[in-house]
């Protein structure tokens, strides 16, 4: 008995080590999210200058403020909690302490149906993003309003303005003799002029930030469920522990 006893420690060993490393991912995955500076700006730039990053359109202006933040906050959370409870198993395994291998397994179980709860609703999200909000929709109907405006005043505004007009093949915002007061740019071809710029630079942001976050969902997600299914083995482990020390301490009594 003594010799399956240790076993099933040694095995609670390495796994409470592997789960230590799980809640290390946790932990960095959700550092990486809160201070990566693609969070920020992550719509690619529309012209070739470092400092156009005033017309940058991030996450929030879709309408889902701080979300990804918040997931961000909860990845970091739960490493923090799961690395705190490997060491609970690991105290109880050495000592082989019931209640603190129980308590390890009611802990393992309640983060494990939280993560799976996360997972799963990242997954779902992932598939049912609407980033076609009146949000964005303003913000980029003022950035190319903006640089419209400072089109002959600022070249950082009209190389934003040229790129979103070769790209797209459009001129302006609306009305491009009137947008431009009579001075259409040469970027703009002639048979362009009707063709306002507003709906394709909306359309192609919304697919940017679509795909931003999809990513950061399908992170998420797997991640989560990943380490809620490992927990399914230090719980069998922790449980079968404890009933192996209980009928071990019932032996020597008898």
């Amino acid at each position: 008995m003594g010799q399956i006893v240790g076993c099933v420690k040694y095995v609670l060993f390495i796994f409470n080590f592997c789960l230590w490393l799980l809640g290390c991912a946790l932990l960095s995955v959700g550092i990486w999210m809160k201070v990566d500076g693609d969070a920020d700006h992550f719509v690619q730039r529309m012209s070739d200058l470092d400092t156009d990053k005033e017309y940058q359109i991030n996450y929030s202006a879709t309408g889902n403020k701080d979300l990804s933040v918040t997931l961000s906050y909860l990845l970091i959370v739960f490493g923090i909690i799961l690395i705190a409870i490997t060491f609970i198993g690991c105290c109880g395994a050495v000592r082989e302490n019931m209640c603190l291998l129980g308590a390890f397994a009611v802990c393992l179980f309640a983060l494990m149906v939280a993560l799976l709860c996360i997972g799963t609703w990242a997954f779902i999200r992932k598939d049912n993003l609407n980033t076609h909000t009146d949000e964005l929709r303003n913000q980029t109907d003022a950035n190319l309003n903006k640089g419209i405006s400072f089109y002959y005043r600022n070249d950082i505004s009209k190389q934003f303005v040229d790129s979103v007009q070769k790209r797209f093949r459009c001129c302006g915002s609306d009305e491009a003799r009137r947008d431009y007061k009579g001075r259409v740019p040469e970027t703009c071809e002639p048979n362009t002029y009707s063709r306002g710029c507003n709906y394709y630079y909306f359309w192609y942001i919304a697919n940017e930030v679509k795909e931003f976050l999809k990513k950061r969902y399908t992170v998420i997600g797997a991640l989560s469920i990943g380490v809620a299914l490992c927990m399914v083995l230090g719980i069998a482990c922790s449980i079968l522990l404890c009933i192996l020390i209980r009928r071990d301490t019932r032996l020597v009594v008898t």
